[in-house]
């Protein structure tokens, strides 16, 4: 099976679960509740961040991956670690899309509330939201991780704090060189889902990895967009 059909099938996998946890939550707490979206965001923000942004470390983490897999192709030793840039990226993305959460259950709520609407589907409305989670962190880690990879010294990892909000802090002993890999490639599914005018076009495509026209899915492409990037060694 191709590569990129794995990892899909993994952020797929991901989607499927950060999706069912968020219907949860919102069954439980927010369907048929009275009590103002604002209110029930002050007292649960902290446990919405602590579901997306699982799902976003681990996803993250199969891109960082991804990235180590190419460069070992060249360098056999190659070792690949999270940095205070990565534990920044995530935590960004999962407040966004912990804020995003917030607002699509407020235009939930408010369909709820008015009579002559008819009710959004919290499934339907959910699914954008875990599949951005999902797909974001993982394409943010590839170009990320291709503009920090080492091609000489190493360095040692001396400490990490793991908490339930996840990796927190890292502390290496030596400094390292950083060194991009070559290029970066859109990736679609190839499949009847991607979009005919946005997505398909892309398909192929290359860009250095310090480019900022680089095109990441699916922030600057759609919701609901499952395309990936993938590295490129030269």
């Amino acid at each position: 099976m191709p590569t990129n059909r794995v990892i899909t099938n993994k952020l797929d996998r991901l989607e499927r679960q950060l999706k069912k946890k968020l219907l949860a939550f919102y069954n439980a707490v927010i369907a048929g509740s009275l009590i103002p979206i604002d209110i029930l965001r002050q007292k649960y923000d902290q446990k919405v961040k602590d579901i997306i942004r699982s799902t976003a470390q681990e996803s993250y983490l199969i891109g960082t991956d991804r990235v180590a897999s190419a460069v070992l192709t060249n360098e056999k030793d190659f070792q690949l670690f999270i940095s205070a840039t990565d534990l920044n990226n995530i935590t960004s993305l999962t407040d966004r899309l912990s804020n995003d959460f917030w607002t699509t259950a407020q235009r939930l709520q408010d369909r709820e509330n008015t009579v002559d609407k008819p009710n959004l589907d919290a499934k339907a409305a959910l699914t954008g939201i875990a599949a951005a989670v999902a797909f974001s962190a993982f394409n943010n880690a590839i170009k990320s991780k291709s503009t920090q990879v080492t091609a000489n010294q190493q360095p040692q990892l001396r400490t990490v704090s793991i908490s339930p909000q996840g990796i927190t802090d890292l502390e290496f002993d030596v400094p390292f060189e950083i060194k991009p890999v070559g290029r970066i490639r859109f990736v679609t599914k190839q499949d009847s889902k991607v979009d005919p005018d946005i997505c398909a076009p892309l398909h192929g495509t290359t860009w250095f990895v310090d480019d900022p026209s680089i095109v990441t899915p699916p922030d600057d492409t759609h919701r609901f967009c499952r395309c990936t990037l993938e590295p490129v060694i030269e």
